[in-house]
């Protein structure tokens, strides 16, 4: 649960300021999007300015939550607002704002699920059972007294949704439908938001997903599946980053039978190497993300490395390959 003490501190902030910037991670996901989109409407709907900072676009799918919104990168304003709100982003670097944040003249509240939080800010709002950012959020504008309306709900219902897989992660705890029911007694209209999550990839999302499958790689008596996507292979799909994390590739390795870790390498035009690290039934790879500079949850996690693909597969596959040795069959 949340820390009163801390959540205290934030709803009198949030309460006594006036004007806010919302900021989270790059690469944005569903419940990034969401929660910014959710607590922005809100802290307006009470009379607050907000400004919101992202240094890459959201997925075309999740654009209609920001609709309108002048999504501000470093630099592009003077730090001066009542507190700054960093949202679903477990270090400062994630932000892509840290530079720019090295010396801040105002508040940094973070507000973040990640057990590897680095508890940057000068309130860290941290809740690691819980299921998403969104879920936090919800709790703090019904503990806030905050406006609350199906406007608001829409982006946290989204990244409720996506950050548990449609409810289906492993140990979530009944506060996460509590949320949803929350949300719903908004008024709001659930269909729309499962509409645009299900009904709508894109073709080159379709595409790379099939790609990927058709190249899996199964170890370790089916225990292990693996995924390398090289920017190449982007190419000739024509599809980008943000297809391949929109299409559900990491989650479809741990959907195979027998499969405990699943891993995705997707090699990005800058020539960074992105991991993503999936897990069942307790293994934890926010270790092994962790020990590559990255960080995520126990069954979720990710890292970047600025080496060739053969390097970091090969690396990455044998800490997994070690970890998955000693772990209960």
């Amino acid at each position: 649960m949340l820390p009163t003490d801390v959540l205290s501190q934030v709803i009198a902030t949030l309460h006594q300021g006036q004007r806010f910037f919302l900021i989270s991670h790059v690469r944005p996901d569903g419940d990034a999007i969401g929660c910014l989109s959710g607590l922005a409407r809100s802290l307006r709907k009470a009379g607050k300015t907000v400004d919101i900072g992202l240094v890459d676009p959201p997925p075309d799918r999740f654009t209609f939550l920001l609709e309108g919104e002048i999504l501000r990168k470093p630099g592009d304003l003077p730090l001066d607002h009542d507190a700054i709100v960093i949202l679903d982003t477990g270090d400062l670097p994630r932000s892509g704002f840290a530079e720019v944040l090295e010396k801040p003249t105002t508040v940094i509240i973070n507000i973040d699920h990640h057990p590897s939080n680095t508890g940057f800010g000068d309130l860290n709002l941290l809740d690691v059972e819980a299921s998403s950012t969104c879920e936090m959020i919800v709790h703090l504008i019904e503990r806030a007294r905050l406006p609350f309306d199906p406007e608001v709900a829409q982006g946290l219902y989204l990244g409720l949704c996506t950050d548990t897989r449609f409810f289906q992660n492993e140990n979530l705890r009944p506060t996460a439908h509590h949320a949803a029911q929350r949300l719903l007694e908004t008024g709001l209209e659930a269909g729309t938001i499962l509409g645009r999550l299900l009904s709508t990839k894109k073709l080159s999302e379709v595409r790379i997903l099939g790609h990927a499958l058709l190249s899996l790689q199964i170890e370790m008596n089916g225990r292990l599946a693996w995924v390398a996507l090289s920017a190449s292979d982007l190419a000739r799909h024509g599809a980008t980053m943000a297809d391949v994390f929109a299409c559900g590739l990491f989650g479809q390795l741990t959907g195979i039978e027998g499969v405990v870790a699943g891993v995705g390498f997707v090699e990005h035009s800058d020539g960074k190497i992105y991991c993503e690290f999936r897990s069942r039934r307790g293994f934890d790879v926010k270790e092994i993300a962790v020990g590559l500079g990255g960080g995520g949850h126990l069954a979720a996690s990710g890292c970047s490395l600025a080496k060739p693909l053969e390097t970091v597969t090969a690396d990455v596959l044998q800490r997994v390959r070690d970890r998955l040795e000693g772990f209960p069959r």
